[in-house]
């Protein structure tokens, strides 16, 4: 859960029909929302009516009763005018079909509902129909013009008054598979070129032919429609890069020109639309996107089982629904210029929708006010599946989703998002993949038949005697060094690669190459040591890995060589060894008969380790809370903390001091305990996550006010010698400047040149003025 996207919660529900009288079959609900009628939503639900919902208060204000068999074919649109004393409330119903709407106007008869608000009455609904020249699926109103637009299915658009008398209409002889229709205010279109009049209203018409996304961008102004721009998108993208027969599942667009579309393959792209003098390009904006297959229901329909919302700039607000069997709905904030989720929140699948779900679950979601999106679930295929009967089943639910109304797209709020989005995505293919013909792919073949054959020492002697050949070919002076190549491959004549020590982790880690693969730990040391190991390298985690291997030793020594170990992973070694010291021990007088019992080490070696390793507050404090819990485990833990905090300013004092004298760089603490610094914040970090629960356990107690003890004396040393800051500064300077010349072999200074700065001091300091002085100032 993230505080840009706040606690979901729900609006309303209706009942879906599960009988249809026509083949043609809509969404069982519709929802829209317009600027005209301001913290208001329109719900259309087929065969009952329209219902207006005011957001602030969760209650409907207003219902228009259609009757059981009419059915609509697309979102009703409600616009609000003050008259005399109170509000007129007026609806435009798309009409799909009813027993008063003749065959041959089906689709493109439109009911006006008229309903005065006196405060909080209704007074009488007044309706009156009209006929379009068109089919209508869509109706927009303008509110900076009072222009209403309808459009079709197949492009065609009509200008209208508020009574709906047709001003002007551009009629589009396409026939393409319509998916969907943006509209935007011209005046926050920034993909048009600039212009002195901006027009009223800006369309982007979406539609796919032949794995083809079709693009048309009309402009209204007044009752002047105009085709500025037209273009297409392929959408043949696989994960694999094959290019195979697609459709679009999901679209969004924004007004700020980035489009963005979800394939069945759910492959994501981006494309940055710019519109000037009547060309249209399209500049696909960051990579493109393999989504993990988590929504399994109808990848083929659009919006079944996922949808898009554009936030703005790059930000797309994606909702999906997650496979069985804990069916939930994910509600992801995505940044697409950096390809990273931002924010995330899941709602549980409603009760109401839990027979819906081998069905599959239109969706949809709509802006609404600043802070507040709307999203609408319903069950597809019901008309077509479901047998007919009085009560139904089925339901439609409304939600709202709270949003930070602050967002934008920022490369400091991208930074780190990047374990959280990997779970979104689909695994990565290979970074490296070895030639036939390349020694390194000829060893592990070698490799793999070894340790097949129950032989793990002669997969070692394979992999070391590879080692020695290569490393003695590169000549005498690289022998030592081993080359190490990029992740893409790039020097080809590396000694290790990316993929290659993947490969090699591979052999021992995953179950693919053998039932039960023998473990090498003299490869997986070498390697490690060489710091060519990172942790991603392993699927799952590193040290769960060789901990279940039993492979301390280089779980110890990752710490020192893999610089992405996570807080969670190491805290969860943690738990695993304060366990085994709690576990009661063997009496030492019964003999020991597994003489092969690995070495493990103690839980001071081990936090040692994860005390020195650099991380990150946030999460150490998030695997703390999880894998420590107990008050009883961090007990333990404290003790050793405990012990390191005695003295600890002291003896970084006296290991200074030695190191000016000697004008070398002197390990503190001499590596039996971590340095003080990051013990304290070690320490703070635990006590944040944990001190409600060391305060409930009686036993901690003592323990706390010891180590109270030994950090106010340390606090009290310091305010003390924060005195001779301003004195020692010079000194620590110079110190510091030596200190860094001996470490880069800087040459020394001469006498000579010694002289001359000596000189030049003395001078500067006769004549009383130094470099920034001022003496007196007369104006």
């Amino acid at each position: 859960m993230s505080s840009l996207i706040g606690e979901p919660f729900q609006v309303s529900s209706y009942p879906v029909p599960t009988k249809t009288r026509h083949e043609k079959v809509h969404n069982p609900t519709y929802a829209s929302y317009s600027r005209d009628f301001p913290g208001h939503a329109t719900v259309t639900v087929q065969a009952e009516g329209i219902h207006i919902i005011d957001l602030s208060e969760l209650h409907t204000v207003a219902s228009h009763t259609c009757g059981s068999n009419v059915t609509f074919s697309g979102p009703a649109s409600s616009r609000c005018t003050p008259e005399d004393d109170g509000r007129i409330c007026t609806t435009y119903a798309l009409v799909s079909s009813a027993p008063e709407v003749a065959v041959d106007n089906r689709n493109r008869t439109v009911w006006i509902m008229k309903q005065k608000i006196l405060g909080g009455t209704l007074g009488k609904s007044d309706k009156r129909e009209v006929v379009l020249p068109h089919e209508v699926t869509h109706i927009y109103s303008n509110d900076k013009s009072s222009k209403i637009l309808l459009v079709s299915s197949t492009g065609d658009i009509s200008v209208a008054d508020n009574e709906l008398n047709i001003q002007s209409t551009l009629i589009c002889p396409h026939q393409q598979n319509f998916l969907d229709v943006f509209f935007f205010p011209g005046t926050s279109c920034t993909f048009l070129p600039p212009h002195e009049n901006p027009p009223d209203t800006v369309i982007v018409f979406c539609s796919s032919s032949d794995s083809t996304l079709l693009l048309s961008i009309v402009s209204v102004s007044g009752k002047d429609i105009t085709i500025v721009g037209k273009n297409q998108v392929s959408i043949s993208h696989g994960a694999s890069g094959r290019k195979i027969q697609h459709h679009v599942v999901a679209l969004s667009c924004s007004p700020c020109g980035v489009l963005s579309y979800i394939n069945e393959s759910h492959t994501w792209a981006a494309y940055q639309l710019e519109v000037n003098s009547l060309i249209t390009s399209v500049t696909q904006i960051g990579k493109t996107l393999a989504l993990a297959q988590s929504s399994r229901l109808n990848a083929h329909s659009f919006g079944c089982g996922m949808c898009l919302l554009s936030l703005g700039s790059s930000l797309v607000l994606l909702a999906t629904v997650t496979g069985t069997p804990s069916s939930e709905i994910s509600i992801l904030l995505w940044d697409m210029r950096y390809g990273v989720v931002i924010a995330s929140h899941a709602i549980p699948m409603p009760s109401a929708l839990a027979p819906s779900i081998k069905l599959g679950i239109n969706m949809s979601l709509l802006l609404a006010d600043a802070g507040q999106v709307l999203l609408m679930l319903c069950p597809a295929n019901v008309s077509r599946t479901a047998p007919s009967a009085s009560e139904s089943p089925y339901r439609s639910i409304v939600y709202i989703i709270p949003l930070d109304p602050n967002l934008k797209s920022t490369i400091a709020g991208a930074i780190g998002k990047t374990p959280a989005t990997s779970e979104w995505l689909a695994p990565n293919p290979k970074a490296e993949t070895l030639a036939d013909n390349d020694p390194r792919s000829r060893l592990l073949i070698d490799m793999a038949n070894h340790l097949q054959h129950n032989e793990p020492y002669k997969a070692d002697e394979a992999f070391f005697s590879w080692i020695k050949e290569h490393t003695s070919a590169s000549g005498s002076s690289s022998s030592n060094a081993l080359s190490i190549s990029t992740p893409d491959g790039a020097a080809s004549e590396a000694l290790y690669g990316y993929g290659f020590v993947k490969e090699l982790l591979a052999l021992f880690f995953v179950k693919e190459y053998t039932d039960k693969p023998q473990y090498s730990p003299r490869v997986t040391r070498h390697l490690i040591e060489s710091r060519v190991v990172s942790a991603g390298m392993v699927e799952g985690r590193l040290l769960t890995a060789l901990k279940q291997h039993g492979d301390w030793e280089s779980i110890m020594l990752s710490f020192n060589s893999v610089v992405d170990i996570s807080e969670d992973e190491m805290i969860s070694i943690a738990k695993a060894l304060v366990d085994k010291q709690r576990q009661p021990q063997t009496d030492p007088g019964v003999m020991d008969v597994d003489s092969n019992k690995a070495w493990t080490p103690t839980l001071s070696a081990y936090m040692l380790m994860c005390v020195s390793y650099p991380t990150s507050p946030a999460a150490l404090r998030l695997a703390i809370r999880k894998h420590l819990p107990d008050a009883q485990d961090l007990i333990s833990i404290l003790e050793l903390l405990d012990g390191w905090t005695i003295g600890g300013t002291e003896e970084y004092i006296r290991t200074l001091l030695k190191s000016v004298a000697s004008n070398v760089a002197i390990e503190h603490r001499g590596g039996a305990a971590p340095p003080y610094d990051k013990t304290i914040s070690f320490l703070q970090v635990l006590l944040d996550a944990s001190f409600v629960s060391l305060l409930q356990f009686p036993p901690s107690h003592e323990l706390l006010r010891n180590i109270m003890s030994h950090i106010e004396p340390e606090i009290e040393l310091h305010e003390r010698m924060g005195y001779l800051r301003g004195a020692l500064e010079p000194f620590a300077r110079v110190q510091n400047r030596i200190v860094k010349e001996r470490a880069e072999g800087t040459p020394r200074e001469t006498p000579n040149e010694w002289r001359k700065r000596r000189k030049h001091q003395e001078q500067q300091i006769a004549l009383g003025v130094g470099l920034y002085r001022l003496e007196e100032l007369v104006i």
